[in-house]
């Protein structure tokens, strides 16, 4: 499977080099390429933001993963969803995006987490990013196939957790551990969206992951 990842941060390059791992032909795309990424997996500069790069990155690709910011200049997560859901229909390609937990249930039928209290406001731009690029991808023809596969509530750097290799997943809240902590290592996030990206469960709707 040829898959092209936009985006080589925290978790980009995770899922990278996850999915080199496991034989995959991976591109990546980014401004400024993660270093120290495995040797075969190809690598673009560019933007997202420029046609000519995208179309280069994603021709003859079978999935678009949307690992990019969720907030930039030129309109961020909402835009570069966009603007990689109209590659991946032109290509017939399945489309990723890296998501947020925030704008999920904390429980089934409960208020999303970004509601809950003491919630940081400081996220308010980022939780707002999510919101419309999750409306957005409802708003889709049928013809595109997409998945929203979101983080745990505790996830990133200040957290990067250690390897596993399990995981459990959830369609219709957070995913909580015997102690009622959401949260899940960078490494174990990656297996588990190169195993949907490999053998996918959910079309057009949102996943997520946790301990």
């Amino acid at each position: 499977m040829k898959i092209a990842i936009f985006g080589t941060g925290f978790v980009g390059s995770a899922l990278a080099s996850e999915l080199a791992e496991r034989g995959q032909e991976v591109v990546v795309v980014a401004r400024h390429p993660a270093p120290g990424l495995p040797a075969c997996i190809v690598t673009v500069t560019g933007s997202v933001y420029d046609p000519d790069t995208v179309a280069e990155a994603t021709a003859g690709i079978d999935v678009i993963v949307n690992a990019v910011i969720p907030v930039d200049e030129q309109g961020g997560l909402p835009s570069s969803t966009q603007v990689l859901a109209e590659a991946a229909e032109k290509s017939g390609a399945r489309l990723g995006v890296v998501g947020s937990s925030a704008i999920l249930p904390v429980r089934p039928g409960g208020p999303r987490h970004a509601d809950t209290p003491g919630f940081p406001d400081f996220l308010a731009d980022r939780v707002d990013a999510h919101d419309r690029t999750l409306d957005w991808l409802r708003s889709t023809p049928e013809t595109l196939d997409w998945i929203y596969l979101a983080v745990a509530g505790e996830f990133g750097r200040f957290a990067p957790g250690t390897r596993t290799g399990r995981y459990r997943t959830s369609t219709t809240a957070q995913v909580h551990d015997a102690d009622g902590r959401s949260h899940i290592g960078v490494a174990d996030f990656a297996i588990a969206y190169a195993d949907e990206v490999l053998t996918p469960t959910v079309h057009r709707d949102w996943l997520t992951v946790g301990y």
